[in-house]
């Protein structure tokens, strides 16, 4: 497939909750486990950073 990132194991990655508008209202930092073609699949691990109103 053509322009389709795949993450590495271990790394760093963001999930951020979009509201309608845009406008983000929280992030959190994931660990990839694995990444794939059938899924993404990322844990939150303790002491893990996260922003939210």
């Amino acid at each position: 497939m053509t322009g389709v990132r795949y993450f590495d194991v271990g790394e760093t990655v963001v999930r951020r909750d979009v509201h309608r508008g845009g406008r983000v209202w929280s992030e959190l930092a994931l660990r990839v486990i694995a990444d794939s073609t059938e899924a993404l699949v990322s844990a939150c691990l303790p002491g893990a950073e996260a922003l939210w109103p």
